[in-house]
């Protein structure tokens, strides 16, 4: 659920493009562990990627992750088991449709209280028009000048 999108893809989970940055980050850092003051680089079909951008993807990794955990524990506060909210507050901020548990592909989300559905709409449009989009525009700093 949490994949799968490629980098103009307009899914809602985490892009391909963006796990395989963090993956040769990761690769990097282990060597910069060993090398402490060897140069580096992240790079993507031989062109150096920023660590501004390494950094950015590791932001929204961060809110991506803290948003499911907290909408994980919103829906659970609905009385569901958290195998259902873990797997419908992934769905749902991913785009993905049918989740586990109660409400897996052979269900819907008919059962969900007004409020409920008002929550999981919420999330779809915030990992539709991802997280780091709908962040600015509630920043103060954005409608300034």
């Amino acid at each position: 659920m949490f994949t799968g999108g490629t980098a103009g893809s307009t899914s809602g989970g985490i892009k391909m493009v963006r796990l395989l940055l963090i993956t040769k980050n990761n690769r990097q850092e282990l060597k910069r562990l060993i090398h402490p003051n060897a140069f580096i680089p992240v790079r993507l079909d031989k062109h150096l990627v920023q660590q501004s951008t390494i950094y950015n993807i590791l932001v929204f990794l961060t809110l991506y992750f803290l948003v499911i955990c907290i909408s994980t524990f919103t829906i659970s506060t609905m009385g569901y088991d958290m195998v259902t909210s873990f797997s419908t507050s992934a769905s749902m901020l991913a785009n993905i449709g049918p989740s586990l548990g109660t409400f897996g592909p052979f269900s819907n989300y008919s059962a969900l209280p007004m409020g409920g559905k008002w929550f999981l709409s919420a999330l779809m449009l915030l990992g539709r028009l991802e997280l780091l989009t709908v962040m600015i525009l509630f920043s103060r700093s954005f409608y300034r000048n």
